[in-house]
């Protein structure tokens, strides 16, 4: 079954819809479908229902700006380029709504991992007040595989960060900074993993791969000069990383890091477009009423 041919009645759920018109305004064309249970009338969600602006114009704001660009840039470029006048704060209700909604097929994806973990928690600013982003990444394949926000620096949040992750596979080593609070934790839910301290750059066991992710973090979010609040900072994070596991590419092996874990179905063109329209096939299969 083709995503685009598959329609769900809004209404009551049904599958079996009719061809009914097409609806045409300032954003586009859209289908209409008729319910043959309920008699209903119903557009297919594409991922943009009640979205005023057409998808391709969402998606290539959400994409600048996980890219770097400030939202008032990133606003500024689509009226250029598309001639649309949209605001700085549309675009971040953009960035919230679908970082999160994407999840529906990231999370539905199991990389290939190569074994070897490495970890670090970093600060930043949430609502004016200490914050922290906890990091597990691939160190081989640069796939970030989970993270924690917190409100403190507390050893259970590593803790946290772990369980999530075991849920994706088990390492056979992790290497981490001299921060106290890691050993107890890889102990508890990885006992078979070797735990690795960094001493330094050029230390067989550094934790260069990790902090190289945390300078392109910086990048996105040194144009924000903190987050507002705790919910908005976990969906621009869940973004981020959607970015960084399957949009950008490592400049030396020309791939995306889901790409190296194996996961190679997301296209090069309009990424943000086709993981969203993924992600609404996936919902409107879950909530169906065959």
């Amino acid at each position: 079954m083709k995503d685009q041919d598959f329609v769900v009645c809004h209404k009551c759920k049904y599958t079996k819809t009719k061809y009914h018109a097409v609806r045409r305004n300032k954003s586009g064309e859209k289908k209409i479908y008729k319910c043959l249970r309920c008699q209903s009338f119903t557009t297919p969600d594409d991922g943009f229902w009640k979205m005023k602006n057409q998808g391709e114009i969402i998606s290539a704001g959400i994409e600048l700006y996980n890219a770097g660009v400030s939202l008032r840039g990133t606003s500024d470029i689509l009226k250029r380029l598309f001639g649309v006048n949209v605001s700085w704060m549309s675009i971040l209700r953009w960035v919230r709504k679908y970082s999160k909604y994407v999840k529906k097929f990231t999370n539905m994806k199991r990389p290939k991992l190569s074994g070897k973990w490495c970890v670090d928690e970093k600060f930043v600013k949430v609502k004016g007040k200490k914050g922290y982003i906890w990091l597990v990444k691939d160190k081989k394949r640069g796939f970030v595989i989970s993270y924690v926000l917190s409100d403190n620096r507390k050893a259970k949040n590593a803790g946290n960060l772990f369980r999530r992750s075991r849920k994706i596979g088990n390492p056979e080593s992790i290497n981490r900074d001299k921060y106290p609070g890691y050993s107890k934790q890889i102990k508890k839910y990885f006992p078979d993993a070797a735990d690795n301290v960094s001493k330094g750059f050029w230390h067989k066991h550094n934790n260069n791969s990790i902090e190289s992710t945390n300078g392109e973090f910086n990048q996105r979010y040194k144009t924000m000069r903190g987050f507002g609040s705790f919910d908005s900072a976990d969906n621009i994070i869940d973004g981020w990383i959607t970015h960084h596991n399957f949009i950008k590419k490592d400049r030396k092996r020309k791939k995306t890091n889901a790409e190296r874990v194996g996961i190679k179905e997301v296209p090069n063109k309009m990424p943000w477009l086709w993981m969203i329209k993924k992600s609404a096939f996936i919902r409107n299969i879950q909530s169906a009423n065959f």
